[in-house]
């Protein structure tokens, strides 16, 4: 586990360890939320349903963290992406219903309170379902994600980016460093490559990210 990431669980060990309304808690979860919105606000400056989506992820962790997150299955940054992108997928469902129904609707129409909702964060569905994706990466069955590799270098394939990026959590311009490519090659391999084979496992597998309560 990288600095950050031992950092990290520091700060929640001790918020953990205090009581649930004790300032001691408070001022340690506080200083993970700060370390999170400067870590987080970089990725998408500017997107206001992500900012959204992320203040609401952050006020769900100040009142769930010790209860909802296990450091045995995984890094703490790993668990709250994994939210984040639940909660923004969320917004932007909301978002959706919302510009459907300015057009279809006069501005006197109310909107139905139950569309006003958005599904929970079930942080306990989400780490199990992880979980699998993660051993899906680990296994790779059907060898589509290590022959899927940057061009003269089968080291690095789909599923050591995948492995690194989303279960270690390491950022780009490590993991180029590490292997001596530029952060572009990474980048571009990942986007272009990586991304569509974890979608078609997405697409199977829709429990992730508690797909099947979009349906309502």
């Amino acid at each position: 586990m990288d600095e950050r990431n031992l950092y990290l669980q520091s700060l929640i060990r001790e918020a953990c360890n205090h009581p649930p309304t004790s300032a001691q808690r408070s001022k340690a979860i506080n200083r993970l939320l700060r370390y999170v919105e400067n870590l987080k606000r970089t990725e998408n400056r500017g997107n206001d349903i992500y900012e959204e989506a992320l203040y609401k992820t952050m006020f769900n962790l100040s009142k769930t963290v010790c209860e909802k997150y296990d450091p045995h299955r995984g890094s703490f940054l790993t668990w709250f992406n994994i939210c984040l992108r639940n909660q923004y997928r969320d917004e932007l469902r909301a978002a959706k219903r919302d510009r459907r129904q300015s057009v279809w609707q006069n501005d006197q129409a109310e909107l139905d309170p139950l569309d006003q909702v958005a599904s929970p964060v079930d942080a306990t569905l989400l780490l199990d379902t992880w979980e699998s994706l993660v051993q899906w990466i680990k296994d790779d069955p059907d060898n589509l994600l290590k022959t899927c590799h940057i061009r003269n270098n089968p080291q690095v394939n789909c599923q050591l980016l995948a492995y690194l990026k989303l279960v270690s959590g390491k950022e780009e311009k490590d993991i180029a460093t590490e292997f001596g490519l530029s952060r572009g090659a990474i980048s571009s391999h990942w986007t272009r490559k990586c991304k569509s084979l974890m979608r078609q496992w997405l697409d199977k597998n829709q429990r992730l990210f508690g797909e099947d309560n979009y349906e309502r």
